[in-house]
């Protein structure tokens, strides 16, 4: 839009022109390489629009999702949904679940802890998304000490919620009205690895001066400073891939990705049973057939019990089978002797048979010689 009208900016247009500018902008809309985006894709730029016309910056208080004066942009967005639909550009790549056994392989490893403050900046990042659902490396660069509030509930089980600025921010104006006053906490679990203790660990050792949670390591450590952590925020590229360093350092059965532990907590409360209009509270998603689709996939473990299952049948008649065999085997083997045997006993009586038959040829061959003699005889004394 910027492009095509230079002297117009988001932050000053009306309600009406920014209709009509959403409405071209829609169907113009494409990636670098000259492609469509997917049909997510294009629902997320629009949701990420009405955001920022809503924050605080900017101050506007309509909606280009809901409200009827976009209702052409909206159309137009819907058109251009469809064309890709029917052009079979529509099938989105989800992010994969992080498995069971690859999660206990971090802790195991030694890749999460509280013995070293790259162990401990690791698993409390985990935490975080996992209980907060946080996406985003600029959303958890800006989370502070302050981010997060200590709780006890009437059986005094201390836990851990999201301050009420960091609710806001973290969901969108539309889940919020929706939702109840409740929100995602992480209940303390009096096991090793409970991650309110953990995360209780890292703000006590972080850099007093210095107010953003995450916070680089020191690079000369020893465990008995006050400080593990230097003046300086974590860059957003190492948070964008710590979970791809994670998976390195424990050398899990894949490389996994930051929106990989999103994916996990929403499979695993889908599981549990949790109604899902409270997993798009927790998580923030506004599609609940994006949370169905992480509900319905499988992990390994459980592919591996249902091909178990359908093979059940098959393994237990191919014993039976094996067994059934070899009588068979048996039958065959003594029917092949027996075949062997007459064979055997053909061949003799052949061989039998050309003896005797040779035999009589030369008794009539010594017979027929005889009586050539005796007439040759014959007729000598004749004459």
């Amino acid at each position: 839009m910027l492009l095509r009208y230079p002297n117009e900016t988001l932050e000053t247009l009306n309600e009406e022109v920014l209709a009509e500018r959403l409405s071209r902008f829609y169907q113009e809309l494409k990636q670098k390489d000259g492609s469509d985006y997917s049909r997510s894709g294009h629902l997320c730029i629009r949701s990420g629009l009405n955001r920022y016309l809503n924050s605080e910056t900017t101050g506007k208080k309509f909606s280009i999702v809901n409200d009827p004066i976009f209702k052409k942009a909206n159309k137009s967005l819907n058109a251009k949904l469809k064309k890709i639909r029917e052009g079979g550009e529509s099938k989105v790549k989800h992010h994969t679940c992080i498995r069971p056994e690859d999660i206990r392989k971090c802790y195991e490893s030694g890749v999460f802890g509280r013995d070293s403050p790259v162990s401990l900046l690791r698993v409390n990042w985990f935490n975080i998304n996992l209980f907060f659902c946080r996406s985003g490396r600029e959303n958890q660069r800006k989370l502070t000490k302050n981010s997060f509030v200590f709780k006890k509930d009437a059986n005094q089980v201390e836990y851990v919620e999201l301050s009420e600025e960091e609710k806001t921010k973290n969901h969108p104006s539309s889940i919020s009205d929706r939702a109840d006053e409740g929100g995602p906490k992480m209940f303390s679990t009096g096991a090793v690895n409970c991650p309110v203790q953990y995360l209780k660990k890292l703000i006590n050792v972080l850099h007093p001066g210095e107010e953003t949670l995450f916070q680089r390591p020191l690079r000369f450590f020893s465990p008995s400073l006050e400080t593990w952590y230097e003046r300086a925020p974590l860059g957003v590229n190492q948070l964008a891939s710590m979970m791809r360093e994670i998976s390195m350092a424990a050398k899990l059965s894949q490389i996994y990705t930051n929106h990989s532990v999103k994916a996990t907590s929403v499979t695993l409360l889908g599981r549990a049973g949790i109604p899902i209009h409270r997993i798009m509270q927790l998580s923030g998603h506004m599609s609940e057939e994006s949370v169905k689709i992480h509900i319905r996939r499988q992990i390994l473990q459980q592919e591996r019990q249902c091909s178990d299952i359908l093979a059940a049948p098959a393994a237990s008649t191919s014993s039976a089978t094996a067994l059934a065999s070899e009588p068979v085997q048996q039958s065959e083997q003594k029917s092949t002797n027996g075949v062997k045997k007459q064979d055997k006993k053909l061949e003799d009586i052949l061989r039998r048979i050309s003896e005797r038959a040779h035999r009589k040829n030369q008794v009539l061959d010594h017979e027929g010689t005889v009586n050539s003699n005796r007439s040759e005889d014959k007729r000598e004394r004749t004459c």
